[in-house]
């Protein structure tokens, strides 16, 4: 699976993006951030990098390369992540939505040498995509040579030539890989060796393709945070590997006894909530929520992850329960497909994600519970 030598591809750097789409620029070797005479803009846009370690974004209605002016663009129909770099073919591609709701590609050949008059070739898909009419599913996209991968209503992935002569894509749902997976695909890309890397997050309460945002979390409630990278032939016939995935539940109880004497309007009785979430001990072996891969090398991923882990209160204790949120990036060893972390950021440094729990996890409201958590375990 893996390719090496001159030809492969290595991400220079790390492009990671906090809460509210503040980008950042991280050395992949020493993890400093680096400080760059440009702005990456505010736009929840994804930037990309080239094979030459140029960096490609969008500022307004514009397509930037390392803070000079590429060209204008139409960003009103965008897909969610609009952009994408093939190293085999040395393009960058920008996809968006035609007025029909087909799916249109601008072509940029050769981008590092691209000036502001360059005109990229288009690749329009109607036919094709007849999936996707009607709806602004399309999640995101990744190309190699001659195939097109496009991810759309969330949980199907979509093979297809540039050339837009087949009638008969080829297309994968997560439902029916093994183990079946659930959630939303966050991104993708496709390895020297036309591997398919696909990331599925699955994170929220009761749905699982809601974040943790101003959400109320109640006794007996089903809560996900978890995902997996996924890797396809490049045919999408074959599941090469599913990595990180937390395929059954656990329930995550309360401890003691509520033995709050006060009125009911004041005490909150928890019982338990059931959790598709990885054990703590195996934070370093699962995902809590991949959102983004921010690194390729020939023998390795770095994934940003982004999800919760819960304790719930401690009535003995007369302890609250908690959320606690992970911001991490993520390593997968391409040769043994071990999972490491090479940084988990606290929340005050990097957060990819805005976690919240409305009230927070609260045993009571009254005054000898306030403010006193349990421990994560």
């Amino acid at each position: 699976m893996i390719l090496e030598g001159q030809t492969a591809y290595y991400s220079k750097y790390m492009i990671l993006t906090d809460y509210p789409n503040v980008k950042k620029l991280y050395n992949y070797t020493t993890m400093q951030e680096i400080y760059i005479d440009f702005a990456l803009g505010e736009a929840p846009y994804n930037p990309v990098e080239d094979r030459e370690g140029k960096i490609y974004y969008i500022i307004d209605v514009t397509l930037h390369r390392n803070g000079e002016l590429l060209s204008q663009i139409d960003t009103s129909n965008l897909i969610k992540n609009p952009l994408y770099y093939d190293s085999k073919t040395d393009s960058l591609w920008l996809a968006s939505f035609e007025s029909n709701f087909a799916v249109k590609f601008l072509v940029f050949k050769n981008p590092s040498a691209a000036t502001s008059n360059t005109n990229p070739s288009t690749i329009l898909y109607d036919d094709s995509y007849y999936l996707l009419n009607n709806s602004f599913s399309c999640q995101a996209f990744a190309v190699k040579e001659d195939n097109i991968y496009i991810a759309y209503n969330n949980s199907n992935i979509l093979l297809t030539k540039k050339n837009n002569s087949s009638n008969t894509e080829a297309t994968i749902n997560l439902s029916d890989i093994t183990p079946a997976l659930s959630g939303e695909v966050t991104d993708m890309a496709v390895l020297e060796d036309g591997t398919v890397a696909v990331l599925v997050r699955s994170i929220g309460v009761t749905s699982e393709t809601k974040v943790f945002d101003y959400t109320v979390l109640n006794d007996k409630d089903t809560v996900y945070s978890r995902g997996a990278l996924v890797l396809l032939s490049s045919d999408l016939s074959k599941v090469e590997k599913v990595i990180g995935w937390t395929a059954s539940p656990r329930t995550i109880s309360a401890t003691g006894t509520n033995n709050d004497s006060g009125s009911p309007t004041f005490a909150k009785t928890w019982t338990s909530i059931t959790a598709y979430i990885p054990e703590y001990e195996e934070r370093n072996s699962h995902f809590y929520g991949p959102v983004k891969i921010v690194a390729i090398r020939p023998k390795e991923l770095v994934i940003a992850d982004c999800g919760a882990n819960f304790v719930l209160p401690d009535y003995d204790g007369k302890k609250n329960g908690k959320m606690y949120a992970h911001n991490r990036l993520m390593t997968v060893n391409l040769r043994n497909f071990a999972i490491g972390c090479k940084k988990e950021f606290s929340e005050s440094e990097l957060k990819f994600h805005d976690l919240t729990i409305s009230g927070g996890i609260e045993a009571t409201s009254a005054s000898p519970y306030g403010g006193r958590y349990v421990d994560q375990k």
